[in-house]
């Protein structure tokens, strides 16, 4: 009978140190961040930066999920957080055009859980 009870509270305890184990994996932001700068490579704050992705045929529109517009900041800085759109164990990435102030100036690879960084100069 003591061998039962022993085997019962050490396999509880097992199944318990388990749990805390596997329970501890905390899913990292998936962000982007754009820096536009100007053709003296100043900062330009105030830029309205969209991020998105258009399907090849127009007929499909766009991927309204990626799709987010952000204004840069002093250091010329866009911040766009994709971490609702990205599930944790998700294999892939998304290409995504760059527009500002309404010119495509480049694009911006999304990979999950990694602040993903990307310059671009106006014209």
């Amino acid at each position: 009978m003591k061998t039962v009870f022993r085997n019962s509270i050490l396999f509880i305890g097992l199944i318990t140190i388990m749990t805390m184990v596997t329970s501890c994996y905390k899913e990292k932001d998936t962000t982007a961040v754009v820096t536009v700068l100007d053709a003296a490579n100043a900062p330009v704050p105030g830029a309205e930066v969209k991020l998105y992705y258009k399907y090849a045929s127009d007929s499909l529109g766009t991927d309204l999920r990626l799709d987010k517009t952000a204004t840069t900041d002093a250091s010329g800085k866009a911040n766009f957080n994709y971490t609702d759109e990205f599930k944790s164990g998700q294999a892939g990435l998304s290409v995504l055009d760059i527009e500002v102030d309404g010119a495509i100036l480049g694009i911006i690879k999304i990979e999950e859980e990694q602040q993903n960084e990307e310059t671009v100069n106006l014209p």
